[in-house]
């Protein structure tokens, strides 16, 4: 049934109760005062009502009609600009290539997580080798490796925790509520993980990929700043302690 024929079914309906309700107050007061119910009565109880009734419920279900479809179009608009909403700010704060946080959107989970009561850590986490791996196996095969090792940051951390891409090669995890030696533990946890991912095949051989990792408490009177100058420098003290490791202390310049 089309929309037209639909408010002139509902304008009849209304216009069928009217003359009937018409008809029985009209005649119920005619033969309580003793009037007759001549043909004017019967013209009164049938044609103004048609004429009055009609109009005006077409008019008001046609209104209504319009409301309704005004409002479902009002409704489909909100939840497409809601969905574009949520699309771009994934992402402005996702790294397209591995899913993850990207470098702006990681520093300013970090710069709350200061405000924290419990005791977080931040982890700075590099790939080992690349410029050598990107050499000899190409970019390609290096951007494949690096979105390894993100699915196995996000496998070998909790939901609580924040994993981001702050560099080309370089990863953040900030551990929320556990101490320097929880912290330790979690962290060669993800060293191991990385280490386990199966060799990257490629057209002059395979690789298999690692990480060092470098580990500061985050502490509610520094910036975020010197956290990541803090973590930086243990994560240096890993690369010069052979790759492959990690650190929770540096030795002083």
């Amino acid at each position: 049934m089309t929309r037209r024929n639909l408010i002139l079914a509902k304008a009849a309906v209304v216009t069928v109760i009217a003359v009937a309700s018409t008809f029985a107050l009209s005649f119920s007061a005619r033969l309580a005062l003793g009037m007759p119910i001549d043909w004017l009565s019967w013209v009164e109880c049938t044609v103004i009502p048609i004429v009055i009734a009609m109009p005006i419920a077409s008019y008001i279900f046609h209104q209504s009609e319009l409301y309704r479809e005004a409002s479902e179009a009002l409704a489909k608009s909100h939840a497409a600009l809601r969905k574009t909403h949520e699309k771009l700010s994934y992402l402005t704060s996702h790294d397209p290539a591995t899913g993850l946080f990207n470098r702006e959107a990681f520093i300013g989970h970090l710069a709350r997580a200061r405000y924290d009561e419990d005791r977080d850590t931040l982890l700075l986490i590099d790939a080992d080798n690349f410029t050598k791996i990107n050499d000899q196996h190409g970019h390609a095969k290096g951007d494949e490796a690096l979105t390894r090792i993100a699915k196995a940051l996000l496998y070998a951390t909790r939901p609580s925790d924040v994993v981001g891409r702050t560099g080309g090669t370089e990863f953040g995890v900030i551990l929320g509520g556990v101490d320097q030696q929880a912290a330790i533990l979690r962290a060669d946890t993800i060293r191991r993980q990385v280490e386990s991912i199966p060799s990257v095949k490629s057209s002059r051989g395979s690789f298999r990929a690692t990480v060092s990792i470098g580990g500061a408490e985050i502490r509610g009177s520094a910036d975020p700043a010197e956290c990541l100058r803090q973590a930086s420098r243990c994560l240096y003290e890993a690369k010069l302690r052979g790759k492959n490791r990690t650190s929770f202390t540096y030795r002083p310049e």
